[in-house]
């Protein structure tokens, strides 16, 4: 990776080779987006803008042929990536993740509607099946109010899973960047990402409000982005000040793979507790060091 790196940074060409070449690759276009998260993060958005126009696009022309993904990925991750650049900040960034998952939301739905209605439309079919039981307890009203909001829901589940992209991407992309200039340095930040108070208030607020009002259901999957990120920080961060063994992570992920109906609410609700009561700062002592982000390694 450090020749790769090496090749990326020696200058704009490069780096625009790479990520065409990604973006146009099936399946690699996330590639292209986290090199395209680096060349931002270490020398900035103007840098960044010119890659952006000529390794875009291929994915530009994967979006008129009607996948919108890799162009979606890669201007998300370079909006978020000069973000976190210019505030070094990762509690507003992954704050950012659901307003940008918002609006991922609303453009797939206006550019795949028909697929997404259709979809939609099938899993309302199967709902009374899906829920068994508790659907015979449900009243007709109930049951049609619960239909209406599949396609509102739908749109922000794939809006709140290419937030996730997004936030992945950039994660690689500066853990990338400390392994080349400042090593050591991202496992810091991101055992330290903390959301504050009023975020996660409003965070869960949205979650639980969201689908009382109809289409503003999109809001709520969208929402538990950022609620989730915080809370596996949480979960990193704790493994790192309590040096417990790997184990404990690989076994997080597998529960997210298998059980994520349980596991994604849970580490929702630590993320909410945490923004409260800061167990990282009750788990060790204070070092001096704020719960911000102020390194971008740009040495």
């Amino acid at each position: 990776m450090q020749g790769l790196a090496e090749y990326i940074m020696r200058g704009r060409r490069q780096a625009t080779l790479v990520v065409g070449l990604s973006a146009a690759i099936p399946l690699l276009f996330w590639f292209g987006a986290v090199v395209l998260a680096l060349v931002i993060l270490r020398r900035g958005l103007s840098e960044g803008l010119p890659v952006i126009v000529w390794g875009g696009l291929p994915a530009l022309a994967w979006a008129m042929l009607g996948d919108p993904t890799p162009l979606l990925l890669l201007l998300g991750t370079a909006l978020l990536a000069g973000f976190l650049r210019e505030r070094s900040n990762w509690s507003l960034v992954v704050l950012a993740s659901a307003p940008l998952g918002l609006v991922y939301a609303l453009l797939l739905l206006a550019m795949l509607h028909e697929p997404m209605v259709a979809l939609a439309s099938e899993l309302q079919k199967v709902m009374p099946q899906v829920l068994g039981e508790l659907g015979k307890d449900l009243s007709e009203a109930d049951m049609a109010r619960l239909q209406s909001l599949m396609l509102p829901i739908l749109a922000g589940l794939t809006g709140a899973i290419h937030a996730v992209m997004t936030l992945v991407c950039l994660i690689l992309a500066r853990a990338w960047q400390a392994r080349l200039f400042n090593p050591g340095g991202f496992r810091e930040e991101f055992h330290r990402v903390r959301l504050k108070p009023w975020m996660s208030v409003g965070l869960l607020l949205l979650v639980i409000v969201g689908p009382q009002f109809g289409d503003m259901a999109v809001v709520a999957p969208v929402a538990t982005v950022p609620l989730l990120l915080a809370g596996l920080a949480l979960v990193h961060g704790i493994v790192g000040i309590k040096q417990l063994s790997l184990a404990w992570l690989i076994a997080l992920y597998v529960a997210l793979l298998f059980a994520s109906q349980v596991v994604v609410p849970l580490i929702m609700l630590l993320a909410f507790i945490d923004s409260l009561f800061d167990f990282r700062s009750r788990l060790t002592p204070q070092t001096g060091v704020d719960g911000d982000d102020d390194s971008n390694g740009q040495g």
